[in-house]
């Protein structure tokens, strides 16, 4: 993977090495993804990360949710197993 465009400068929102590691991938992207020129990508990048947006890197793995053991029969919760099927016999009988 080649290295993240780095961005000519950074607004003065963007205060820590976390925030300048948002603002160069959302930077790099704007330029390599969309196409835009590094001027334009500047502009929008400052917009997007001051609405909250980020883009991930496509090999930074997230968290996974545990699953969370549900009463005594160690059955996990969502993990109920599948439905019996209906009973074809009449009601009533």
């Amino acid at each position: 993977m080649p290295p993240r465009l780095e961005p000519p400068g950074y607004p003065d929102v963007v205060r820590t090495d976390e925030d300048r590691d948002r603002f160069t991938r959302l930077y790099d992207d704007l330029v390599r993804v969309t196409g835009m020129s590094p001027a334009e990508a500047l502009v929008n990048a400052a917009a997007q990360f001051q609405l909250g947006f980020d883009v991930r890197g496509a090999f930074e793995k997230r968290k996974r949710r545990k699953r969370v053991i549900a009463g005594s029969d160690g059955a996990a919760l969502g993990d109920e197993g599948p439905e019996p099927p209906p009973s074809l016999d009449p009601p009533g009988s």
